[in-house]
């Protein structure tokens, strides 16, 4: 297995492939979408987040597949929401926040309703601060599988693969994933004293959710990380919804608890799931 790290999170490839591609397209995406990198194309957007204004091809590209998610998902994971995460502490890169010392608040998340695409061209017809991390990672993923061809590309444990592979699983076993996408959505990694980087849009605030972790299967990595994050959003409420939409899910309690959806349990044998 080889490697880099990128967005926060390691990189790892067979061995093998050539990673110079698939470094390109991590650090270019990092670049235009961190809210981190003060030179991003998403800090530019952000700087005027009322009216209109002209998108580069990729980022609009990539809010499309955002808004698309936050209209699947009911408005759970929007990218509406970049003015409650900084209300919520999470303000720099994760490895320089002090953790004991993040002061903690909530704001409003403005309705996708507010936001308009046409073509290259954004308008928002109220102050929307946009954050794009509930698709870019996963649909990164994705599209580094392309340059790789066969095999498979993992970043911070969520993965896409086109060919079988065994998938560590939070609090131990794996699961055999044979193409498509598999993601975790984690309130234990992202976390700082009374808040984490899941905000909750109807209070704008750090979930309560009672997951911790959730990881979901699907035909496609950014599939499989929006659906993961609804689903741990929507607390109890999660494994019955992704049971709705044929998605299999893994659910890890805020106290360790793990429990299985229908769909993961006709799936998985269960060795696997504990």
């Amino acid at each position: 297995m080889i490697g880099f790290r990128s967005m926060g999170c390691d990189v790892a490839l067979p061995d093998g492939v050539p990673t110079d591609d698939v470094h390109t397209l991590f650090e270019r995406r990092d670049r235009r979408f961190s809210r981190f990198i003060a030179s991003s194309e998403i800090n530019r957007v952000n700087e005027t987040p009322r009216g209109l204004m002209s998108l580069s091809e990729e980022f609009a590209s990539m809010l499309t597949l955002a808004l698309d998610a936050a209209r699947a998902t009911g408005g759970l994971v929007t990218p509406a929401v970049g003015a409650a995460l900084l209300a919520s502490g999470y303000d720099r890169d994760f490895d320089r926040l002090p953790l004991s010392e993040v002061a903690v608040g909530s704001a409003p998340v403005p309705s996708i309703d507010s936001i308009s695409l046409i073509g290259r061209f954004l308008l928002r017809t109220e102050d929307v601060v946009l954050d794009l991390n509930g698709v870019v990672k996963g649909k990164t993923v994705d599209d580094a599988l392309a340059f790789v061809g066969r095999g498979w590309v993992s970043a911070g444990g969520d993965v896409a693969t086109n060919v079988p592979l065994v998938v560590g699983l939070p609090r131990g076993g794996s699961v055999t994933l044979h193409g498509g996408g598999l993601a975790t959505s984690s309130v234990g990694k992202r976390a700082w004293d009374g808040g984490h980087h899941l905000i909750d849009p109807w209070n704008g605030a750090p979930s309560q959710s009672p997951w911790r972790d959730v990881t979901v299967a699907a035909s496609s990595c950014v599939a499989a990380d929006v659906a993961a994050k609804a689903a741990l959003l929507l607390g109890p409420a999660g494994p019955s919804w992704l049971d709705r939409r044929g998605l299999p899910g893994r659910f890890v309690s805020v106290h360790g608890a793990v429990s299985v959806n229908e769909n993961w349990q006709a799936l998985v044998p269960a060795r696997a799931v504990a």
